[in-house]
Formats: C-alpha cells, sequence, structure tokens
C-alpha cells in the first residue's frame, strides 16, 4: 500500500455542519483518502426548499463564475478554480435516482448604461470564457418578454445553474459510496485534547459522547463564532438573509424555449422551471427575518415589472441564512490552530466557490 495513503487513512477529521460548503469539503477529503465524520443534526434530513435546513438548501444554485469584471486577486482565482473542479466534480457525482445537469447559459441584462458599458468591455477582454454581447435579434426577444426598451445584455455560454436540491441529495449518496460516517447529532463544544500522545482535538456531542480527532474543519455558518469563543478565537460573522419566490405563470404566457439557464436582470435572478413556473430570488438582506418591503421591490423589479410576473400568483416562498465576514472578506478560510480550520462558504455564491474552499481545506491539510 501507498505509505501516504495509509497514512491518510489513520488521519480523522471531522466537518461540522452539512450545507454545501460541509458537504463538498466531506466529499473532497473522503475522496483523498481521509476518514471523515460529517456532524450535523440535520445530516440524515430530507433535503428540500419546503422547510430548508440551511441557507445552501434554501439557495438557487447560480454559477455566475465568468462574468466577473476581475481578473486578478482571491475572488478571482476561487471562481475560476471552482468552475474547472464543478466540470470535473459532476462526473463522478451525477446517479441515476437524481440525475441533474449544470444548466446554461446564462444571461444578464443591463438595467443602465454605467452598466452596459461595463458588458461591453467585459465582452472584449474575456471573450475567451465563452462570454459575448447580445445581438438585436436576442435583445428584442428579451424587450418582447419584459415590456420595455433594453439598454443590451450578454450571454455567458460557460456560467449557469446546479440545481442545489439535486445537487445536494447526489453528493449526499457520494458520501455513503466513498464511507463517510454522517453523525446526526449537535456538537456541544470542541477542545484540544491534553494527551500529546493522542488526537489534537476533542469534540463532545449532545449524546454524551466525545470523540478525538486530527483535524477539525467548522463550516457550520453563523454557528461558528460560538463553537470557537470557548477557544478563545473572535470571529465576527453576521447573518445575511435570501429570499426566493415561486411564481405560477398563467396559460397564455409567451414561448419559454429560449429562456437560458439563468436570466439575471437588476441583480435578481430569473429560472424558469416547468411549463408554468418561474424561479425569483436573490435578494440579499442583513439580519435573519425575511423582508416583506424587500420581497416586494423584488417582484416588482422598480415598478416595470411585466404583466406575465403581475399576473402570476405566488405559490410557494422561502429563505435561508447564510454568515458574512465582518471587515474581512468571504469566504473566510483560515487555520486558527495546528488541526482548527474554518470554511464559511460564501454568503451569496456558495454553490459556486463550494469546490475551491474544500480544495483549500485539503491542501492544507496535507501540507502539514
Amino acid at each position: 500500500m501507498n505509505p501516504q495513503k495509509s497514512e491518510k487513512k489513520q488521519t480523522e477529521i471531522s466537518i461540522i455542519g452539512s450545507g454545501i460548503a460541509g458537504i463538498t469539503t466531506a466529499f473532497h477529503l473522503g475522496e483523498k483518502g481521509y476518514k471523515v465524520n460529517l456532524i450535523d443534526p440535520n445530516v440524515n434530513s430530507k433535503i428540500n426548499n419546503l422547510s430548508p435546513n440551511n441557507g445552501s438548501q434554501a439557495s438557487l444554485g447560480v454559477l455566475m463564475g465568468n462574468i466577473y469584471k476581475r481578473s486578478k486577486g482571491r475572488a478571482f482565482l476561487l471562481r475560476n478554480k471552482s468552475m474547472k473542479l464543478w466540470k470535473e466534480w459532476l462526473t463522478q457525482i451525477k446517479d441515476s435516482e437524481s440525475a441533474f445537469i449544470f444548466e446554461k447559459p446564462l444571461i444578464k441584462l443591463a438595467s443602465s448604461e454605467k452598466e452596459y458599458a461595463s458588458m461591453i468591455a467585459l465582452s472584449n477582454n474575456e471573450k475567451k470564457y465563452g462570454i459575448e454581447l447580445l445581438d438585436k435579434n436576442t435583445l428584442d426577444f428579451w424587450n418582447y418578454i419584459f415590456e420595455t426598451k433594453l439598454i443590451g445584455g450578454l450571454i455567458s455560454h460557460e456560467d449557469g445553474r446546479l440545481n442545489p436540491i439535486k445537487l445536494m441529495k447526489s453528493l449526499m449518496k457520494s458520501l455513503d459510496q466513498i464511507k463517510i460516517n454522517k453523525i446526526d447529532k449537535n456538537v456541544i463544544r470542541i477542545s484540544k485534547n491534553g494527551n500529546l500522545y493522542n488526537k489534537k482535538w476533542n469534540i463532545d456531542l449532545d449524546n454524551n459522547e466525545s470523540i478525538d480527532q486530527d483535524y477539525i474543519v467548522i463550516c457550520s455558518a453563523i454557528n461558528t463564532k460560538k463553537l470557537l469563543k470557548p477557544l478563545g478565537h473572535e470571529i465576527l460573522l453576521e447573518p445575511i438573509l435570501g429570499q426566493v419566490v415561486e411564481l405560477e405563470l398563467k396559460k397564455g404566457i409567451p414561448n419559454w424555449k429560449e429562456w437560458p439557464g439563468v436570466l439575471n436582470y437588476q441583480s435578481i435572478n430569473f429560472i424558469h422551471h416547468d411549463p408554468n413556473h418561474m424561479l425569483i430570488g436573490a435578494t440579499i438582506e442583513k439580519g435573519a427575518q425575511a423582508s416583506f418591503m424587500e420581497k416586494k421591490e423584488m417582484l416588482n423589479l422598480k415598478n416595470t415589472a411585466p404583466k406575465w410576473m403581475t399576473n402570476a400568483r405566488v405559490c410557494h416562498e422561502w429563505s435561508g441564512i447564510r454568515a458574512k465576514p465582518i471587515n474581512e472578506p468571504a469566504p473566510l478560510l483560515k487555520q486558527l490552530e495546528p488541526g482548527l480550520l474554518i470554511n464559511t462558504g460564501h454568503y451569496r455564491n456558495g454553490v459556486l466557490l463550494a469546490p475551491a474552499c474544500a480544495e483549500w481545506v485539503g491542501l492544507t491539510i496535507n501540507g502539514q
């Protein structure tokens, strides 16, 4: 047996939190041969958006990785890496019962001259990423759909959407296949192990059991603060809430065959699914309570909502809370002490950046 592989099998890692950050980290580490626990009281619960257990289940799964102004820096590198990793991972995690596809492309419509000027510059500089401006015929189609006169827009052929519910279900099945141990308990506390000959860390669970581990990776969003404070680590995070509304559209609507995987307009994502249903979301609100006014503004499109929106019926709505770092860039990827890491995920682009964040965890552990 490869000595390095044998050593990994002896290395025990616990991941706290089973949102997209925790699941993808468990998947990546498990694929690398580590012995992994995934701890969350809801880890074995049904995954759906009817009653989301975490912010990931409430997301839309938009992958806006190439339509990005910057071409360097940490955020660019994370996006760029994640888009490459998702292509690799999707070939590994598909399963017949929960088959899903990367729904492409993504179209973004300009809502101001300034935004369109930025799109022109982006299309000139990023053609290698499959980005181009919308032609007149396509723009006329969207003028008709939104009952307005649009300035312009662009299409990103390699951006789009992964259905987060189907994705997380498939990932969970993949975790079973690679023997990830799922523990459906609350973590009461984490502490250093005083015996130098044992594992570095101890985790106390709410069933009075405790486990010793070589590494702990905290992926529990807002709960991160509570777990770390007794250890003397002050992590500043604030709750950020996103709302999604599902509209049932009336019959007689326009032909939706030209609808892309994702349509972004006025910073709102539109996802058409089923014959007469539309998901509308991406509000970013501070706090943990959904704002009626924010939802109303989202559905009103600054008093420009087309008739198919105003005449539609709200058949389902949900929201999810994510953690946003205060005075630091998101996501937080830190090793606080030897063997103690945090991966908060991103409060807005959690599904997009999950693979790169998981890889960071793996590289950090492997480098020690």
